[in-house]
């Protein structure tokens, strides 16, 4: 049982130690995006379908695609009925959500996960279905 907790014990600090050195890792940025490259992701998002846009100047929308042509496209940001029309040389960040695939996978493995602990959790409770019984009590006589 000793061994056991000390393989424990070292394992959670190889653990914490590798968790300390990646948060102190320098992140990568992201390779800057081209106005080709954002004019093809908003044509396969397509219209109708909500994107999140920074431009260089730093200013950040997230709106509904309500048109897109060769050199800009039109986002409705929210309550707002007026569209605005962004180039697409002026984007620096697209953030178009989760792509389908993604969200499916997800789903799957959530359900997944929930279907496992309810097996679990029901083989736990079939195997101890059995109420502990009780030591047979003495019989209460009374001595007159």
């Amino acid at each position: 049982m000793r061994i056991l907790a000390s393989v424990y014990s070292r394992l959670i600090s190889l653990f914490l130690i590798g968790a300390l050195l990646m948060a102190s890792a320098p992140v990568a940025q992201a390779a800057p995006i081209t106005p080709i490259q954002v004019h093809a992701r908003i044509a396969r998002r397509g219209v109708g379908n909500w994107v999140g846009v920074q431009l260089l100047n730093g200013t950040a929308f997230a709106g509904r695609i309500v048109s897109f042509d060769d050199d800009s496209f039109g986002l409705q940001l929210h309550n707002d009925p007026t569209v605005t029309s962004i180039r697409y040389a002026d984007v620096v960040r697209l953030n178009t959500g989760v792509s389908s695939g993604a969200f499916w996978a997800i789903m799957i493995a959530g359900i997944g996960g929930v279907a496992a602990m309810a097996a679990i959790g029901l083989h736990e409770v079939h195997a101890h279905d059995q109420m502990p019984t009780l030591p047979a009590q003495p019989l209460l006589t009374t001595n007159h």
